[in-house]
């Protein structure tokens, strides 16, 4: 830009100096491309077409992708060069730099430039806004643009087999027999029987009415779903200071784990967590959203398994409400699960104390240590008990 600055004001004196028509001639034609250039750039720059492939994408922790962005240029006027540059979030940028692609986009032209990105740990991530710039052949100018498209990246929390987090692959909980005969279950076929008048058709058994020559009905066994309740610990002072985050990441870790888990065999699940949740912004403080409370009622299927995936994607921990208040505030919601996993830094003998009420009004909970075990005996409790306890040892074995 100085150079041809200095290259017409050069024309401009000759021109002056020589009072020839060639001089004249090249000095008009300087001080109008000079003047001329920028702003047919800077209308044609803020005509540019800037949009996003996608508004959210969904990763797991080492996951890579690529977002796409597309540039059209609607105008005559091409561009000698279009470069773009995404803000990205420190958290999924790949390799030390970010990327800025620079392409050159002619007269009524499409095209697309691509950022890589890196999943590297949870959470619920912010890109944009968009920078663009542009320039013309003679590098005379270059116009600047600001495009606030946004998307939203959330990377959910490692999800792991039970086996990796030292826990035993068939936990006992899951469908119950029921104490009252209701709502058989055809996925558990008991025996046959002989036809009675008011039998469905549906419900006759072919092959059996065929070995016997008269007509046979399925039994099947009555069930009722147990529903699960995860509460997960997310109070800062119950985690020690000295390896906080891991602790706290293996914690939600497992909370997913168990919660896929759980649905994946068809059993309702929901969770409640003492958390706030919060979004990275690119070049800003992470935004917190104060709430100090996260509940979803058990519910069965994939859609459930997704809410509270993408619920603990964002969760984060808090200072001002503990386990106990959380198990206060929840109370309703536990009434109705059957049995209550609990997500905690260690079996304390004031949790025991809690666990023994939800006992003895006949719920099942089963404790999950990711920190440290305190009550090593209960780490022997037979299968099927109504207290047990689980150290999640993901690498190696709790301290005892």
């Amino acid at each position: 830009m100085l150079t041809w600055k200095i290259l017409t004001l050069c024309c401009v004196f000759l021109a002056l100096l020589w009072q020839g028509r060639a001089a004249y001639s090249l000095a008009y034609l300087m001080v109008v491309l000079f003047g001329a250039a920028p702003l047919l750039l800077a209308r044609s720059g803020n005509r540019l077409m800037v949009s996003r492939g996608s508004r959210e994408r969904f990763l797991f922790p080492g996951d890579e992708a690529s977002v796409s962005v597309a540039l059209r240029n609607p105008t005559l006027l091409p561009f000698a060069w279009v470069s773009v540059q995404d803000s990205v979030p420190t958290g999924l940028v790949k390799g030390t730099r970010r990327a800025r692609p620079v392409v050159a986009l002619g007269s009524r032209q499409v095209k697309e430039v691509a950022f890589p990105l890196v999943a590297r740990e949870r959470g619920v991530y912010r890109l944009g806004p968009l920078r663009v710039a542009a320039g013309d052949f003679f590098g005379i100018s270059t116009c600047h643009l600001q495009v606030p498209a946004e998307e939203t990246v959330v990377v959910y929390p490692h999800v792991r087999p039970l086996p990796e987090l030292g826990l035993p692959s068939r936990l006992s909980f899951g469908s119950l027999k029921a104490l009252e005969r209701i709502n058989p279950d055809p996925a558990r076929l008991a025996g046959v029987r002989g036809y009675q008048a008011g039998d469905p058709l549906r419900t006759i058994h072919w092959p059996a009415t065929a070995r016997t020559q008269e007509l046979q009905v399925k039994q099947f066994d009555h069930t009722v779903t147990a529903n699960c309740l995860l509460l997960l610990d997310l109070y800062e002072g119950d985690y020690p200071p000295d390896h906080f985050f891991p602790s706290v990441e293996r914690a939600v870790s497992t909370a997913a784990s168990l919660a896929a888990h759980i649905i994946q065999r068809g059993e309702a699940c929901g969770l409640a967590a003492n958390a706030v949740l919060s979004e990275y912004w690119p070049e800003r403080t992470d935004i917190v959203h104060e709430t100090g409370y996260v509940q979803f009622q058990p519910r069965q299927g994939t859609q459930q398994l997704s809410a509270i995936l993408l619920a603990l994607a964002g969760v984060q921990p808090q200072n001002h409400v503990d386990f106990y208040s959380l198990l206060a505030e929840s109370r309703k919601q536990l009434r109705g699960a059957s049995i209550l996993l609990w997500v905690v830094p260690e079996d304390t003998p004031q949790l025991l104390d809690a666990a023994a009420g939800f006992l003895r009004e006949g719920q099942r909970v089963l404790i999950f240590a990711v920190e440290r075990v305190l009550h090593g005996e209960l780490l022997a409790a037979p299968h099927g008990s109504a207290l047990q306890l689980f150290a999640v040892s993901p690498g190696g074995d709790l301290p005892l």
